[in-house]
């Protein structure tokens, strides 16, 4: 299997928005149904979202997982802003997880984000599996959630050696779920082909 990526475009939108829906529908910790889908296009709709960083895999000329970037920030006790990064969700089609793409996308990406100039990334992901491209608990950055907690699932991986030197305070991502209903997310999920089961949307 011959996997490549490149730069997502706007012809692409709908494809990886069903391509998300069909990687996160299936969860084990939930009924059927997922946000997912929904949370990439709200992330392209935003200022915050990073072009540059939003790529595709491909077998061939088939769309088979997606990794979408937006920025993010720190504020310090000074009240400053530092600009940092973010990406989520990474989506694999099925048929096509565990076979090392969501890696390869990741793996690309950072690097990328590095040659760009971003500083860090922060995220919330699965403690077992992050590490392993870098991240590390934001506890150690001293820098905790806009509520003020720390807990395994937030984490931070350093772009440039030491960028987050001196920075103490609290990481805040996009808000761009505010005000948006669950009305609104199903409504949204029936431009695509209906699915077994009751959709369950929660981002909370």
């Amino acid at each position: 299997m011959e996997i490549s990526l490149r730069l997502e475009n706007e012809e692409d939108y709908y494809t990886v928005e069903k391509l998300t829906r069909e990687a996160f529908w299936e969860m084990p910790d939930r009924p059927h149904g997922c946000f997912e889908h929904y949370l990439v296009r709200k992330i392209r709709q935003c200022s915050d979202f990073i072009k540059e960083l939003s790529y595709v895999a491909l077998n061939d000329s088939i769309i088979v997982g997606h990794i979408i970037y937006f920025k993010s920030k720190i504020i310090d006790s000074n009240n400053n802003e530092h600009e940092i990064i973010s990406f989520g969700p990474v989506s694999v089609f099925p048929d096509y997880q565990r076979k090392g793409i969501g890696t390869k996308l990741i793996e690309f990406t950072l690097e990328r984000a590095k040659t760009l100039g971003y500083r860090a990334v922060m995220i919330y992901g699965h403690s077992d599996y992050y590490p392993r491209f870098g991240f590390i608990n934001a506890k150690k950055f001293k820098i905790t959630t806009p509520e003020g907690e720390n807990f395994d699932t937030f984490m931070i991986c350093e772009l440039q050696k030491n960028s987050l030197n001196g920075i103490i305070g609290r990481g805040y991502q996009p808000s761009i779920f505010d005000n948006v209903t669950e009305e609104e997310i199903m409504e949204y999920d029936k431009i695509f082909p209906k699915k077994p089961g009751t959709p369950c949307f929660s981002w909370k």
